[in-house]
């Protein structure tokens, strides 16, 4: 395809996990998904992979605007992308097929 710069998953897999340890980047896993989504990259950052505390608001499950643990991991979660998408030359819509994901 295209928009891919590896010749296979396994490839295209093992140069994002690089260059995410190389950025500095937390992740638990890299991989691709399966049936019809078997050209997303998917990159698995953790639940709070910015390790912050939340700063609760009404109601108590939703943070407020300013809680840093939300901004710092949307700043991770940002990252990941931008070098997933240095690496992989992928672009476009959805991020060029790249979910990274906070679960």
């Amino acid at each position: 395809m295209s928009w891919r710069k590896h010749s296979s998953h396994a490839e295209e897999t093992a140069a994002v996990k690089a260059a995410l340890r190389k950025a500095g980047i937390p992740f638990r896993s890299v991989g691709h998904g399966t049936g019809t989504a078997w050209g997303w990259l998917e990159i698995y950052i953790g639940a709070n992979p910015s390790g912050l505390t939340h700063v609760k608001g009404e109601p108590d499950w939703l943070c407020r605007p300013e809680c840093p643990a939300c901004k710092g991991n949307r700043a991770i979660h940002d990252k990941a992308i931008a070098v997933a998408q240095q690496v992989t030359g992928r672009d476009g819509d959805y991020d060029g097929r790249i979910l990274a994901l906070q679960q």
